[in-house]
C-alpha cells in the first residue's frame, strides 16, 4: 500500500516529463495508458517512465533536508527494485488509479450540472465556527511543538556520543608501544606493526563515525531552530488574530478569549529556545560553533526570543475607545511569558502615556516616538505582577484619567471626532535563562478623545468604521475610505444585535431600505446594491438628502430607542422596523382594514411610527401614519399601551390579532386610592375624538369622554362658556375658568337659541396635540373631579394653520385620563 501511494505521488510529480507526456490522450488531461500493457513493444516506453520517475526522485531528494532526503532515496530504490523487471506492471497500476479518478471526476461534473442555482451570487463555503478554528489551530501547534521537542532531544544524545568518541583515540594511542606513540619514532621504524595498522584503521573508522554524529547533531540543531521558527510564526499569527477579534468585539462580534492556550504555547516556545541555547553552550570546541553549518544559530535564537517576548506583551483589557477627558477609566496589560519573567526582587513597572496617530506610525517604523507630550494621564503606572490564583502576569490600571489632550493639526475637513489617539504601555523585561533585556511596548486600539457628551455619536462612528474595516498588520491607523455595501451590512447588523442585545438580526428587506437611504436610490433588489461602494462621507459626514442628520446619526438613534424601549418587541418579531413608508403602504394595501405595522421613522432620529390601513374620509381606503413616538413619548407611556389605546388597530401585519400579540405588554389598570379616581395617560389620534368645534374636523365614530381646554382671556377674543352649569367646582383639586377665549374664525355654527355647551356637547378638540390636553370624566352626580393648571395657549396663527391641515399623518394626543 505504501509503495502504491508513493508511486501515485511520483507519477503525478513526473507528469511533465517527456515519457508521461507521450501517454496523455484525453482532453481532460487524464492519462489513459490502458493500451500500453497489451502490446509488449511498448515496454521500452514504460521503462522510460520508470527511469524518469526514479531520476526525478533522486533529483528532488538532493534539495531536501536530511530525513526527507533519506526517505525519498529509499522510495527511489524500492520503486526501481519493484518494477525494474516488469515495468508494464507499473503502467497497469497507474491505469487503474487514473480510471477511478476519471470516474469520480465525471460523477462530480454531472452532479454540479444538475444543480440549478437559486441566487446570482456565488455560494460561499460554510466556515467553521470560531471555537472550531481555534481548536484546530491549537492542535496544529501542539503537534508541531511535539516534533520540535523530539528534535531537541536528539541534540544531547549526539553531543554525548561525540564526547565519548573524543576520548577513545587518546586511550588507544596510550596502549601502543612507545616507539609508535611518537611520530618521530614511527618514521624511523622499518615497517608498521600489524597491531598498529589495525588500531589505525579502527581509529579512522571511529573518526568517520564521529564526523557522522557531528553532522547529524548539527542537522538536529538546524532543523530544531527551523521548526521552532515555523511554529513560533503560527503562534504569533494567533496572537495577531486574537487582537483582531478583540477589536471586532468592540462592534459586537462574538469573541472567544484563548489567551490561556496562547500563554501555554509562548511558555513552551521560550523554554525550547533556551534549551537549544544551552546545548550550544555545551559544545566544547570553538570549531563547532564557528562551523559554517551552525555559526548563525545563536543570533537566530536570540532574535526569535526577543520577538517572542515583545509579542507576548499585550493589552488584555482595552481602555474605552471613546474617551472623555476628566473621566476615570481602566485597562489591563498582560505578559504571556510571566512564568519565565526574571524579577527576583521587584516587579517591573509598566507606564502608560497617550500618543497621536503620527507618533504611533513613527513608533511602528523606528521603534520609538518623539518626546513631545501629547496629553497627561493621571495614575499612569502599575506593577507587572504574577497572580497565583489565575496563573497570569498582568498590570492593572484601575483609576486612570486623561487630564488634558493636545490635538494635532487636522487634515482638510477632518473634525475632532475623527482624530485618533492610542494609549502606549511600556516596560523593561528580562527572561530566565537569557541575559537579554527587552524594552516592550503595547499599543491600545484607536481612541477618540471627546470633551462633551454631544460628541459621543460621531466619535462612535469613527471607532465603528476603524474596528470594522482595518487590516491586522496596518500602518497606524490607516483605514479605507470606501468599503463594499455587503461589508457595511455585516457591520450594521453586528452592531445592531450587540447594542440591542438581540439574537434577531436584520433581514434582506432591511438592507434594501438602508441602501435606498444611504445611496438615495429607489431600487428594490439587494442584488442592485451588492457591488456598490459606500464611503465614509456617506456614512457620517454628509447629511442625508432633505435631512439635517447623517446616516449613522439616524441609525444610532434607532438603536438607542430599541435598546431602551423596544427590545422585547423587536425580539418577538412585532416590529417590522427598517422599511420605507412606500413599502409599508404596499404591504398594508393587501390586507384588511385595521391591519397595522410598526416601522422606524424615516424622517426623525430615534422614532417609531404606527401605520395602518382603514377607510378614507373621501372614499376608498387609505394608509394612516401616526406621528413617531420618541424616547420621551415611550417613557411616558409604553408602546404596548399605546397600541391598545388606538382602537382602530386590529391586526398586526400580516393578520395577527392585536391583543394576542401585545397583551403581555399591556399595563394593568390601577384603581384609585382614598376615594380618588386614578389618573393616567391615554393615547388618541385625530379622528378618534367625538364631535369637533371647527367645521374642518370630522365626527369620530368612537364615543369619547369630554375634553376641555382651560385658557386665559385673550384681548379681542370672545369669551365662550364651555362648562355645564351643574358642575360643582368646589370639590375639585384645581380650579378652571368657566369660559375660554376663542378667535372669531373658530366660533362654531349654531342657532341663536342654542348655547355653546349644547353645540359642542362638552367636546372641544385640541388640534395641535401637545402633552397638555386634558380629558375630564364626570361622575353620576356631574361633579368635577380633577383638572390641570398652567396650560399654555398657541397663537392664533398656529390655530389657523393647524385647523386647515389636511394630511394623512395623524398627530398623536397624550390625554390625561381620570
Amino acid at each position: 500500500m505504501v509503495q502504491t501511494v508513493a508511486i501515485v505521488g511520483l507519477w503525478k510529480e513526473c507528469s511533465t516529463m517527456q515519457a508521461s507526456r507521450s501517454l496523455r490522450e484525453t482532453p481532460s488531461n487524464l492519462c489513459s495508458v490502458s493500451s500500453i500493457h497489451i502490446n509488449p513493444t511498448n515496454e521500452n516506453l514504460a521503462r522510460n517512465l520508470l527511469d524518469t520517475m526514479v531520476s526525478e526522485l533522486q533529483k528532488v531528494s538532493s534539495c531536501m533536508s536530511y530525513p526527507v532526503k533519506c526517505k525519498l532515496s529509499e522510495y527511489a530504490v524500492v520503486l526501481k527494485k519493484t518494477f525494474d523487471q516488469q515495468p508494464l506492471e507499473l503502467v497497469n497500476i497507474m491505469t487503474c488509479l487514473l480510471v477511478q479518478e476519471n470516474q469520480l471526476f465525471q460523477e462530480l461534473r454531472q452532479t454540479l450540472a444538475s444543480v440549478v442555482p437559486t441566487v446570482s451570487l456565488p455560494v460561499q463555503p460554510v466556515l467553521a465556527t470560531s471555537n472550531e478554528r481555534i481548536k484546530q489551530e491549537d492542535e496544529n501547534v501542539l503537534q508541531q511543538l511535539t516534533l520540535v521537542n523530539d528534535l531537541i532531544k536528539t541534540i544531547p544524545m549526539y553531543r554525548s556520543a561525540i564526547q565519548q568518541m573524543n576520548e577513545v583515540p587518546d586511550q588507544e594511542q596510550q596502549q601502543l608501544p612507545p616507539c609508535y606513540q611518537s611520530p618521530h619514532l614511527l618514521q624511523q621504524a622499518s615497517s608498521p606493526l600489524p597491531e598498529y595498522t589495525k588500531r589505525e584503521e579502527h581509529i579512522n573508522q571511529q573518526k568517520s563515525t564521529w564526523d557522522d554524529h557531528r553532522t547529524k547533531r548539527n542537522y538536529s540543531i538546524l532543523e530544531a531552530v527551523r521548526s521552532l521558527e515555523q511554529v513560533q510564526g503560527l503562534v504569533l499569527n494567533m496572537i495577531q488574530d486574537w487582537k483582531r477579534r478583540l477589536q471586532l468585539s468592540g462592534n459586537g462580534a462574538y469573541f472567544e478569549d484563548n489567551l490561556g492556550s496562547l500563554q501555554e504555547w509562548c511558555d513552551k516556545l521560550a523554554g525550547m529556545n533556551c534549551q537549544i541555547q544551552q546545548e550550544l553552550g555545551l559544545i566544547s570546541t570553538c570549531e563547532d560553533i564557528a562551523s559554517d553549518q551552525i555559526s548563525g544559530v545563536p543570533d537566530k535564537l536570540s532574535s526569535l526570543l526577543n520577538n517572542l517576548v515583545r509579542s507576548a506583551f499585550l493589552v488584555e483589557k482595552q481602555p474605552p475607545q471613546v474617551l472623555k477627558t476628566q473621566s476615570k477609566f481602566s485597562s489591563t496589560v498582560r505578559f504571556l511569558l510571566g512564568v519565565k519573567l526574571n524579577a527576583p526582587t521587584k516587579p517591573p513597572v509598566v507606564k502608560a502615556i497617550i500618543i497621536t496617530e503620527q507618533q504611533a506610525r513613527v513608533m511602528r517604523q523606528h521603534g520609538n516616538i518623539h518626546s513631545e507630550n501629547t496629553g497627561e494621564i493621571m495614575n499612569n503606572t502599575s506593577l507587572l505582577e504574577f497572580s497565583n490564583a489565575t496563573k497570569t502576569t498582568s498590570a492593572s490600571f484601575r483609576n486612570m484619567s486623561l487630564k488634558k489632550i493636545k490635538r494635532s493639526d487636522r487634515r482638510g475637513t477632518e473634525s475632532v471626532t475623527e482624530e485618533k489617539f492610542a494609549v502606549l504601555f511600556s516596560s523593561e523585561l528580562s527572561i530566565i535563562g537569557s541575559e537579554m533585556k527587552c524594552h516592550v511596548q503595547a499599543t491600545s486600539l484607536p481612541i477618540v478623545v471627546i470633551v462633551h457628551g454631544s460628541q459621543d455619536n460621531n466619535a462612535t462612528a469613527t471607532i465603528l468604521w476603524d474596528n470594522a474595516f482595518s487590516e491586522i498588520d496596518r500602518l497606524p491607523f490607516h483605514i479605507p475610505d470606501r468599503v463594499s455595501w455587503p461589508q457595511m451590512c455585516e457591520t450594521l447588523n453586528m452592531k445592531f444585535m450587540a447594542e440591542v442585545q438581540s439574537t434577531q438580526g436584520l433581514c434582506k428587506e432591511h438592507f434594501v431600505f438602508l441602501a435606498q437611504k444611504i445611496f438615495d436610490e429607489q431600487r428594490y433588489s439587494m442584488e442592485d446594491f451588492t457591488n456598490r461602494m459606500v464611503s465614509w462621507s456617506q456614512f457620517n459626514k454628509e447629511n442625508l438628502p432633505g435631512r439635517t442628520f447623517t446616516f449613522w446619526q439616524w441609525f444610532d438613534g434607532v438603536m438607542e430607542l430599541t435598546k431602551k424601549h423596544l427590545k422585547d418587541y423587536w425580539n418577538n418579531g412585532l416590529i417590522l422596523g427598517f422599511v420605507s413608508k412606500q413599502y409599508a403602504n404596499r404591504l398594508l394595501n393587501q390586507r384588511v382594514n385595521g391591519t397595522f405595522l410598526l416601522r422606524f421613522s424615516d424622517s426623525e432620529i430615534g422614532g417609531i411610527t404606527i401605520a395602518w390601513i382603514d377607510d378614507s374620509e373621501k372614499g376608498g381606503r387609505q394608509v394612516f401614519n401616526v406621528q413617531p413616538f420618541t424616547t420621551k413619548d415611550l417613557t411616558i407611556r409604553s408602546l404596548g399601551d399605546r397600541v391598545r389605546d388606538i382602537e382602530r388597530l386590529l391586526y398586526l401585519y400580516p393578520s395577527r390579532p392585536k391583543d394576542e400579540e401585545f397583551k403581555k405588554y399591556y399595563t394593568k389598570e390601577v384603581k384609585g386610592k382614598d376615594g380618588y379616581l386614578h389618573a393616567g395617560v391615554k393615547t388618541t389620534v385625530d379622528g378618534e375624538q367625538t364631535q369637533v368645534v371647527a367645521q374642518h374636523m370630522v365626527t369620530s365614530p368612537v364615543p369619547q369622554s369630554c375634553v376641555v381646554r382651560a385658557t386665559p382671556e385673550m384681548p379681542g377674543w370672545p369669551q365662550v362658556p364651555c362648562n355645564p352649569s351643574n358642575i360643582n367646582y368646589d370639590k375639585g383639586d384645581a380650579t378652571i375658568t368657566s369660559s375660554i377665549s376663542l378667535p372669531p374664525n373658530m366660533m362654531p355654527t349654531m342657532s341663536q337659541d342654542e348655547d355653546f355647551p349644547n353645540a359642542i356637547q362638552c367636546h372641544l378638540i385640541n388640534p395641535y396635540g401637545t402633552f397638555n390636553d386634558m380629558e375630564v370624566n364626570f361622575g353620576d352626580d356631574q361633579e368635577f373631579v380633577r383638572g390641570v393648571e398652567n396650560i399654555p395657549v398657541p397663537s392664533e396663527v398656529e390655530l389657523n394653520a393647524l385647523l386647515n391641515m389636511n394630511t394623512v399623518d395623524m398627530p398623536l394626543v397624550n390625554s390625561t385620563e381620570f
